[in-house]
């Protein structure tokens, strides 16, 4: 399973650009896999979801920098999406060695390091091109 990394500290946009990333694969024709949907985080909209096109099952873990329960950690949602038989998995995380090695233990892995904005005016601007950046290694 290759697994695609948004790495980034702490409210710098990656749930935004995650969430970025599953509405342009909507839009490029991936289907949602009925049953896989659930909420990780209410307050930044985090999600873990399959999403699916021509057979090929694309995970979408949009928490990766923290653990409020059991079964929540990096380590445990790619366990979970590698469990649903997904091809690839974007992901967030922190620049954290061990969130870092969760994802190193997949072949292929790529991180990507997150854009920081220049302000309010342009946040929408990076992680759009955040978000196509992640979705050009699928």
């Amino acid at each position: 399973m290759k697994v695609i990394a948004l790495r980034g500290d702490q409210n710098t946009g990656k749930s935004h650009t995650i969430n970025a990333v599953y509405t342009l694969l909507l839009n490029q024709g991936y289907k949602p896999v009925p049953g896989s949907f659930r909420t990780l985080n209410h307050k930044f909209f985090d999600a873990f979801d399959i999403l699916e096109k021509n057979g090929l099952k694309v995970g979408i873990i949009g928490m990766g920098d923290y653990v409020r329960k059991a079964g929540s950690s990096v380590k445990d949602l790619l366990a979970q999406q590698f469990q649903n038989g997904c091809h690839v998995v974007i992901c967030t995380c922190r620049p954290n060695k061990s969130m870092e090695n969760s994802i190193r233990a997949y072949q292929p892995h790529h991180f990507v390091d997150k854009t920081r904005s220049l302000g309010d005016w342009n946040h929408r601007m990076v992680n759009l091109a955040d978000a196509n950046s992640l979705i050009s290694l699928i």
